[in-house]
């Protein structure tokens, strides 16, 4: 018999009322029940009904659940299963913070899965949705819907503002990996100067911890509801209103690409914005404005995370009613203190073929150079490591009687 386990074979998209489907192995199908459970803002809950709370399966092994009997089910963010036996019976999750470990103890296998996680520029991100509540900043109502944040077949980022059902919907991104000292860099695909003057692009880093004012630094684009403002963005290390932690600036118009960064070390943040997209090195884009905040309050590093969002001030609806769109074609970070690549495999092929594999920090640049004396090196390939993973190839090895080679990390 297959080993015992259980699986999903389609997971509603995040909106939809659609049922959950999944498979199990192993086990007889009489024997055993699935119970259901999905996270729906803070809390857990049973699925499909507290009086149903065993999905049965089906003497093929799959099993069907409606997970969409109350109000907010469609926006459940997560999805948990447990094949449990059939006599037992599982606790009811009535909006607990987390499930009981009794169902883990109980069940023979389990899934999880979770819907408003997704993969951007090498790293995992989660959208936030407020599940129609009004909350900050704004406040404004944000949505995790795939017409407010989603990929494109390019891999770039679109984050929307949008109106339904009679109101506004805003849109926010979270980072699940905290990073630290380091260059923080941001690609813009839209003009800044065409956004809704009550729009607020935000590119940042926060906290919920309120030390060092949650440890935010900012890259805001918005006039702040301001018509007469000729400036449209600004650097600031948090808070704001204190004398010298905001410089506001102007990004001209007719620039489609812009690329927006901060160094954040131990004793200052260095900000920038530079006109079209910044590939390092050399750094040839002409730099619009800069900033280096050097005075007490540059916080320390904790549990932060880079949030991207776009929403709208005070909640004020964009003035021409429309729907506002920014487009982010990555995300780039370089640690303060970067480390060198790791070598995880070399290969001499049949045909004389060199393969050369490492690991190192997504979205950054590693040069392979070679050399047949450790003296003479020449550069083979520049190489981009979209997700953190160089695999080379040197087709030319066959013919020589040594080489040697070394990656190197040239200034990002």
């Amino acid at each position: 018999m297959a080993a015992t386990n259980i699986e999903f074979t389609f997971v509603p998209p995040y909106g939809s009322s659609d049922d959950l489907t999944g498979r199990v192995a192993g086990v007889t199908h009489s024997d055993y029940r699935v119970a259901v459970y999905i996270r729906v803002g803070n809390g857990w809950w049973t699925k499909p009904t507290f009086e149903s709370s065993l999905t049965p399966i089906q003497p093929n092994l799959i099993w069907v659940c409606d997970i969409t009997t109350g109000g907010y089910d469609p926006l459940a963010s997560e999805i948990a299963a447990f094949l449990v036996p059939s006599d037992y019976t599982p606790p009811l999750a009535q909006g607990e913070p987390s499930l009981s470990p009794a169902l883990s103890s109980n069940a023979v296998a389990q899934v999880i899965t979770d819907r408003l996680t997704f993969h951007f520029s090498g790293y995992d991100w989660t959208v936030k949705e407020s599940c129609g509540a009004y909350v900050g900043p704004g406040p404004n109502i944000f949505s995790a819907n795939p017409s407010n944040v989603w990929l494109d077949a390019q891999g770039r980022l679109h984050l929307r503002i949008t109106h339904t059902n009679g109101q506004w919907h805003c849109a926010e991104v979270v980072s699940r990996r905290s990073f630290g000292y380091g260059t923080y860099r941001f690609y813009l695909e839209r003009p800044v100067e065409n956004l809704d003057i009550n729009a607020v692009l935000g590119l940042f880093t926060w906290s919920d911890d309120p030390a060092y004012n949650h440890r935010e630094i900012d890259i805001e684009l918005s006039r702040w509801s301001d018509g007469s403002d000729t400036n449209n963005s600004q650097f600031v290390v948090q808070p704001w209103d204190s004398p010298g932690h905001r410089q506001r600036y102007r990004i001209p118009a007719g620039l489609t690409n812009t690329t927006h960064s901060f160094q954040w070390s131990t004793n200052q943040v260095f900000f920038q914005t530079h006109q079209g997209a910044l590939f390092s090195p050399p750094a040839t884009n002409p730099v619009i404005h800069e900033w280096t905040f050097n005075q007490s309050g540059v916080p320390v590093p904790g549990d932060e995370n880079v949030r991207l969002n776009l929403w709208l001030y005070q909640g004020a609806a964009p003035t021409n009613a429309e729907p506002v769109e920014v487009i982010i074609s990555r995300f780039v970070f370089v640690p303060a203190a970067l480390k060198p690549p790791v070598i995880t495999g070399v290969q001499t092929l049949t045909n004389g073929h060199f393969r050369l594999q490492a690991t190192g920090e997504p979205q950054l640049t590693y040069i392979l150079q070679v050399s047949t004396n450790l003296t003479d090196w020449v550069g083979a390939s520049t190489n981009l490591t979209v997700e953190g993973f160089l695999d080379l190839l040197d087709t030319n090895a066959a013919s020589l009687q040594r080489r040697f080679y070394r990656l190197l990390t040239p200034a990002q």
